[in-house]
């Protein structure tokens, strides 16, 4: 019998995921969820309840990040979701802030995974997380790259090297090299060029900064070089990626301004 088949079959007979729920509050420093399409909560198991400091998932049903977090923290919590669910690709083994009021500098250790329905179609995300700074929650080796991973996430924009960065973890290049990408499942300059690209997602949805200035200001070396890690992460431009995600209330503004000017050509055309 083929292994998918007879998994498939038998998940399909599943009537009742409580048990399952059960089991993820079993797990004592790792953190559930799953959002819809919105970024509305779905489900919490215990320990993301203690972040979002409260006793029921009744609580957080239907509610967004924006609701429990500062707003940058929550915008790049959304950025993330928006990624996996427009790309069905997983993140996995990323670094990001703890979900905890702002100006904490805990990091955790994530993975967000497209949650598709029966037909294949993206109607949501879940994810999972742990902190990296608790030695209990995680190897060893986290505590001593916390350092250098807060500097790569907070100052990205600067020239940084894989040298620097093992330096500020104590470890050798190659050394750091190895327990970066074993930990993390990627390169450490591999994990700078997608934390620059996540934070030029949130220049291109809020703001209207050319793309060459969002570029720079990112730590790329020019337009190029930024359109073409954009596209590599997230498989379309970054102005195909601002058409999409830019806000509602600016369309119309914009589409009145197209109207003015086609009107503005037909009276002159008049006179």
């Amino acid at each position: 019998m083929n292994p998918n088949q007879f998994k498939s079959r038998f998940l399909r007979r599943v009537g009742n995921w409580e048990p399952f729920e059960q089991l993820l509050d079993l797990l004592p420093d790792v953190a559930f969820f799953m959002k819809d399409r919105q970024g509305r909560f779905v489900m919490q198991n215990r320990r993301s309840l203690e972040y979002s400091q409260v006793v029921r998932e009744s609580q957080v049903i239907g509610k967004t990040d924006r609701d429990f977090w500062s707003p940058d923290r929550a915008e790049e919590y959304v950025t993330g979701d928006r990624q996996v669910m427009a790309t069905g690709v997983p993140i996995i083994n990323a670094i990001g802030p703890a979900p905890e009021i702002a100006g904490s500098n805990r990091l955790i250790v994530y993975s967000k995974v497209p949650v598709r329905d029966r037909r294949g179609r993206v109607i949501g995300i879940a994810g999972t997380h742990r902190e990296v700074a608790d030695r209990r929650a995680a190897p060893e080796k986290f505590g001593q790259l916390s350092r250098a991973v807060q500097r790569l996430r907070e100052q990205f924009a600067e020239p940084l090297s894989t040298p620097q960065l093992a330096a500020m973890a104590g470890l050798s290049r190659s050394q750091f090299e190895r327990v970066f990408r074993r930990l993390f499942g990627t390169p450490p300059m591999d994990y700078l060029v997608r934390v620059r690209v996540n934070a030029a997602c949130r220049s291109l949805e809020n703001t209207d900064r050319k793309c060459a200035d969002i570029a720079l200001e990112c730590g790329f070396y020019d337009h190029s070089h930024f359109s073409r890690a954009f596209q590599h992460l997230l498989g379309l431009s970054p102005q195909a990626y601002r058409r999409r995600h830019q806000p509602q209330t600016k369309r119309p503004a914009q589409l009145g301004r197209s109207a003015r000017r086609v009107g503005a050509k037909r009276v002159s055309r008049s006179k």
